[in-house]
């Protein structure tokens, strides 16, 4: 624990960075399940396009909550920090002890469901390649 305190405070690579990184990544796949959700179905495809829109809504629910709750280091740990240093570098050890944890167990959850959109997307895909050379 005391290693990843230590790593968590330096200014290059700990902390900050780690969190402004996972902000990056969260954001980008919001957007994208945001897209995939956004899609719309017609009569060929209904019940296959349903079937990515319910997956890529099912992870937007964990995501939003985590984005939610790690709102809160933004000041500290974000691109611009605020400068007192006592409950910024409370912040990024408690970021490093506890959340980028929590960071992982996310992604674990959150991996499973986009492999199962990506391959039905996949699939998606195939289907209208084949339907249109027809």
């Amino acid at each position: 624990m005391i290693k990843k305190v230590s790593d968590a405070l330096k200014d290059a690579g700990g902390a900050s960075s780690d969190y402004q990184y996972v902000i990056i990544e969260l954001e980008g796949l919001d957007r994208a399940l945001k897209v995939v959700a956004a899609l719309q179905p017609d009569h060929n495809n209904d019940s296959h396009l349903n079937a990515i829109r319910g997956m890529a809504l099912s992870c937007q629910l964990p995501l939003r909550q985590f984005l939610f709750k790690i709102q809160k280091y933004e000041g500290s740990l974000g691109a611009i920090p605020s400068s007192r240093s006592i409950p910024r570098n409370a912040r990024k050890a408690k970021w490093a002890v506890y959340i980028a944890d929590q960071v992982q167990s996310l992604r674990a959850v959150i991996a499973a469901k986009v492999a199962s959109i990506n391959l039905l997307l996949n699939v998606q895909i195939s289907y209208v390649l084949s339907s249109s050379t027809i």
